[in-house]
């Protein structure tokens, strides 16, 4: 089985999504191939290299409960030259900030929704919750990123060993969730004062009145 593992995060350089892809891409070895979608179209390039390949993994990270705008628009070229790729299985694996990973179960409806109308297979994913934390924790199958990098190897083994069924699990750091959300508050607190800003204004409304 050839697998195309697409890092579909808008960020082109460091991110979670790039993360986790690296810890499936090493389960993997030389049976997977690795692209960057972070651009609104699919370009011809792009479309050669989901050409030939039984499997496409999405890597991406949850907005607003749902897919980055970009990826949506890659979702409809690739969806109008589906046909002419040849058939394949459609995985997503989504990270969130919020703490739990079942945040994401509405952008993986969405994903296998979209490979139904494509006419594509959907063999299932994996949500991850404390997104916000995957860039700096250590990859161990203990600690406090062990229960996704669990789950991650368990579905590089899906991958290695296709059988055809749907399914979607879901992963949160072994961490609790009260020191996450500190420390998450802590990292906005620094942010807006490295740009200038004051901590009131983390509860300013893009809506409210002047």
């Amino acid at each position: 089985m050839k697998t195309l593992l697409i890092n579909a995060s808008p960020k082109k350089g460091d991110s979670a999504s790039r993360r986790l892809l690296e810890i499936v891409r090493q389960e993997l070895g030389e049976s997977a191939e690795q692209i960057g979608l972070h651009s609104e179209h699919l370009s011809d390039d792009h479309a050669c290299r989901f050409a030939g390949t039984d499997q496409w993994v999405f890597f991406f990270p949850l907005y607003v409960d749902g897919l980055p705008s970009h990826l949506l628009s890659c979702l409809v070229d690739l969806k109008a030259a589906a046909p002419a790729l040849g058939p394949a299985t459609v995985y997503g694996v989504v990270n969130c900030g919020f703490f739990e990973g079942e945040q994401t179960r509405f952008a993986l409806e969405v994903l296998a929704n979209w490979s139904a109308a494509a006419g594509l297979a959907y063999g299932g994913g994996l949500g991850i919750g404390g997104g916000g934390a995957v860039r700096s924790l250590p990859v161990k199958t203990s600690g406090p990123l062990g229960p996704v990098v669990r789950q991650l190897k368990e579905l590089a083994g899906r991958l290695r060993e296709p059988d055809g069924r749907a399914e979607t699990a879901y992963a949160n750091l072994a961490f609790p969730r009260a020191l996450y959300k500190a420390a998450g508050e802590a990292d906005w607190r620094h942010q807006i004062r490295q740009n200038g800003g004051r901590r009131r204004d983390l509860w300013n409304r893009p809506d409210a009145e002047a």
